[in-house]
């Protein structure tokens, strides 16, 4: 049985876009609870987001080492809430983290088809940009200080200028958004990209661009962990960690019509 936490307080929530294609695809039988109530989960639970007690459940799943997924915003193809269409936008379903893993032998369809051009590394970037994931994740991973403790210690290893870039927050997320330019205009001119666990490290590899990152990121397949060498960043091609991303991410369609259930079949993800 798969044992679904959904936000009963916000029937509002994109979350019940998620839930109610499940509901109709998962091989298994699902049974729906409140997370707003509820915060001693069962194994082979399914979450979206860190919204009411979700949080402190997946950490205890973790724990416990009990199967759980997580589902939430997309490495590609964000929705847009004044064009949004079952079968434009994405979410993300993974399977015992809440970021994808690295799945080798994926093709390249389900990337391209959204036209990124990736970008080969200059190194001619002249300040680092500090990227902090949300409050949510930075609690997940046990640094609430993150961005504080980050900066400091950066300082200690360069004197490139070091540029802060909030997380943006918009219509359909909580908080006003704090992004004063895009992120492209950001990252442009940046030697290297710092975050914890970012989606702005997907966006860094395109442009060829090296990240540095948490240890427990899922860019860590591509990525540093180590702030000593920012003058010296690691940077690997990994076209193939991209195509990987885009088989853990599924429209609303797809995920009503089974066609995401027959993907992480195929992915060995389910």
């Amino acid at each position: 049985m798969l044992t679904i936490y959904a936000p009963f307080n916000n029937k509002k929530s994109k979350a019940w876009e998620v839930f109610d294609g499940v509901q109709k695809s998962w091989p298994d039988t699902v049974n729906t609870l409140d997370n707003s109530v509820e915060n001693e989960p069962v194994t082979n639970s399914m979450f979206w987001g860190f919204v009411n007690n979700n949080l402190d459940m997946i950490k205890k799943l973790e724990a416990r080492k009990h199967q759980f997924w997580y589902t939430d915003t997309p490495y590609f193809g964000r929705f847009d809430n004044n064009n949004l269409k079952p079968d434009n936008h994405y979410w993300r379903i993974c399977r015992n983290k809440i970021h994808a893993s690295y799945i080798k032998g994926c093709k390249s369809d389900r990337f391209e088809k959204f036209g990124y051009k990736i970008k080969a590394p200059d190194f001619k970037g002249s300040y680092v940009l500090v990227c902090p994931s949300s409050n949510g994740i930075n609690n997940y991973l046990d640094m609430p200080n993150w961005t504080n403790d980050t900066i400091e210690q950066i300082k200690r290893y360069t004197d490139r200028p070091i540029r802060l870039r909030h997380k943006p927050r918009g219509r359909g997320t909580s908080g006003p958004s704090e992004a004063k330019v895009p992120l492209s205009e950001d990252l442009k001119d940046a030697w290297c990209v710092v975050t914890s666990c970012s989606l702005v490290a997907v966006e860094a590899q395109c442009m060829g661009i090296p990240v540095i990152c948490h240890e427990k990121s899922f860019a860590k397949e591509i990525a540093g962990q180590d702030l000593a060498d920012i003058e010296d960043p690691f940077f690997v091609g990994a076209e193939e960690w991209l195509w990987s991303l885009a088989y853990q991410q599924f429209t609303p369609d797809e995920i009503a019509n089974g066609k995401a259930v027959e993907i992480m079949l195929h992915t060995g993800v389910l």
